[in-house]
């Protein structure tokens, strides 16, 4: 449409796909509104052009729900069975009543209405929960699996190509903070943009480690050029170290080489990165005439935020201030976060809710190692592999702000979870099948009539 002049209608075409997805995933195929979900998660910005029609920021709930409905009318289970249920329920429950907490704190609005600015925030956390064991359910085949990744690369060269339509243009020789951009994520900002590059980096090259047709490792290859290319060019250090954090972990749990590149990397990092990501990398130092060296501005900014969130959690130990309260506080500045996700959920919601997120991680890894170790299909092997990197990566990223809450930023690390639970479902399917067939076997051999 953009390239015969109808970019004016495109808006429009996109709203009414998300109505058709949403009534064939109802009446048809539950995995179509699967299929259009993951295209259109990260897509923040466009997103933003359906905002003027009925319903238009809900088209992401919207698609959910036609999933949900469409399960329903098949008769499958809308929530898929899976050892993380019962954890992402009491989640689920102590954020909202910790929304409660933070209302009387801060006297802000009781969290009743989607209108609240609190409770929307709330609400598209934990709908990530929902999606991730959805999307277990209604994907169930490998050719299923394959096309809902096929729609989440689709969507990364989208938006990775848009990022280099913007740039190109601009001097990256030299590092300006003007230069930066944040690309199609929208109010993610350009270092939610960056850990969305770093993160998906890690899944692909956690794919190609098991891929076996080199189309495949052809295709990966190529759409993992443009996510580096993304992720060099955002500028972001903390990006820079949750990629290599990422790719560390692929490197021990599967393939040396990767541990090489690493090393390489850090050795030569001065010789092989261009000069205008080195410029940003020595920029954590100041090196400002007259002053003594030390941290740069921004550095040093992340500490005093993080300082702050340290001396409030002190004050509130057990349960914190309340969930997503520090951004209305104004207690540094114009900032609003913390800019390190642990610090925030320590302030926010205490030890109680920074043992919970801990838990969390611990059992999303668990469950992965898991899929690992009893995968024999190279497809299983493979997602579960690239989902432990991304989770790792995303481990380091939170230590340089929230890169958990936003959909557009960690909403693929869900979905892709919930691929990680349908794959053990299917072992466990596979495992059924195997033993009733060996029984039936045994039966009929001890039914056979012996010779006299």
């Amino acid at each position: 449409m953009l390239h015969f002049g109808l970019e004016d209608y495109l808006p429009m075409a996109m709203y009414l796909g998300v109505w058709v997805a949403f009534f064939l995933s109802v009446v048809w195929r539950p995995t179509i509104g699967c299929y259009l979900l993951a295209f259109a998660l990260p897509l923040q910005t466009g997103r933003y052009k359906l905002h003027t029609f009925f319903l238009g920021p809900q088209v992401l709930d919207i698609l959910l729900l036609g999933v949900i409905l469409g399960l329903i009318v098949k008769g499958q289970p809308v929530i898929a069975k899976s050892s993380l249920n019962r954890l992402l329920l009491v989640l689920a429950v102590f954020y909202y009543l910790s929304l409660w907490e933070g209302a009387f704190f801060m006297h802000l609005p009781l969290p009743l209405f989607i209108d609240d600015a609190r409770f929307s925030d709330w609400k598209n956390y934990t709908e990530m929960f929902l999606m991730a064991l959805v999307v277990a359910s209604a994907i169930r085949d490998k050719t299923q699996v394959r096309l809902l990744i096929l729609a989440m690369c689709l969507s990364v060269l989208i938006i990775n190509r848009s990022y280099y339509t913007n740039i190109s243009g601009r001097d990256l020789s030299r590092f300006s903070e003007d230069d930066r951009y944040a690309g199609a994520l929208g109010y993610a900002g350009v270092n939610g943009f960056a850990a969305f590059e770093a993160m998906f980096s890690v899944f692909l090259l956690g794919l190609y480690s098991y891929s076996k047709r080199w189309v495949m490792k052809l295709g990966i290859l190529g759409l993992l050029g443009t996510c580096l290319y993304a992720l060099l060019f955002a500028f972001s250090r903390g990006g820079y170290l949750g990629f290599l954090a990422g790719v560390l972990a692929l490197g021990i749990l599967k393939s040396r080489k990767l541990l090489l590149a690493v090393v390489l990397v850090v050795v030569a990092w001065q010789t092989v990165l261009p000069a205008s990501v080195q410029e940003r990398i020595l920029m954590t130092r100041s090196t400002d005439s007259g002053s003594e060296a030390g941290l740069d501005s921004s550095s040093e900014e992340r500490l005093t935020l993080w300082q702050d969130a340290i001396d409030l959690f002190k004050r509130n130990p057990i349960t914190g201030t309340g969930f997503n309260t520090y951004g209305y506080m104004g207690r540094v500045g114009s900032y609003r976060d913390t800019h390190n996700y642990y610090v925030k959920v320590a302030a926010e919601t205490g030890l109680v809710g920074l043992a919970l997120y801990l838990l969390l991680l611990h059992r999303l890894l668990k469950v992965a190692r898991k899929l690992l170790r009893e995968a024999t299909d190279p497809l299983w092997a493979g997602i579960s592999l690239g989902f432990l990197g991304l989770l790792i990566s995303a481990c380091v990223l939170n230590f340089f702000g929230d890169r958990w809450m936003y959909q557009q930023v960690d909403g693929y690390l869900w979905i892709i979870l919930g691929l990680v639970i349908s794959g053990l479902a299917a072992i466990r399917e596979e495992a059924e099948k195997a033993k009733s067939s060996a029984l039936a076997e045994s039966s009929a051999h001890e039914m056979q009539p012996v010779e006299a």
